[in-house]
């Protein structure tokens, strides 16, 4: 009997989704503008709540909310092993969700602009799925 295994590719939200979409012309001053959008949603959503790994990212991305940290320190206080954490911490910076704040090692990561303004969508996500 033969059996055919198939590799498919693992596909990042930020490669079909172009990196500015969330950012907008604010139609009064002209002036760029972060605004929460259902496409936002939609992505984190996905993320947090449409995969298996996502209850992990949802605690991760709220316990940096306040303050960044790094990735040693996250597997410390939400009791994960390290490349578990960097393995959720890869897909949340994939995404544009959260940022490495140096290129050395034990870098802190911290929201990214769009993720720091809509703080409430993970909010209401965390208390949907009860990771809250």
């Amino acid at each position: 009997m033969l059996v055919s295994t198939f590799n498919f590719p693992l596909i990042h939200f930020s490669s079909i989704i172009p990196k500015n979409i969330f950012y907008f012309i604010d139609s009064n001053t002209g002036e760029d503008k972060l605004s929460a959008d259902p496409r936002f949603k939609m992505i984190l959503w996905s993320i947090v709540a449409g995969t298996r790994g996502g209850v992990n990212r949802a605690k991760i991305l709220n316990l940096i909310k306040d303050t960044p940290l790094n990735a040693n320190k996250i597997s410390t206080l939400l009791k994960l092993d390290h490349k578990t954490v960097n393995h959720h911490v890869v897909i949340l910076s994939k995404n544009g969700l959260i940022i490495k704040e140096d290129k050395d090692y034990g870098a802190t990561y911290r929201f990214t602009s769009i993720m720091q303004n809509n703080q409430n969508i993970l909010d209401e996500i965390m208390e949907k799925i009860g990771t809250k």
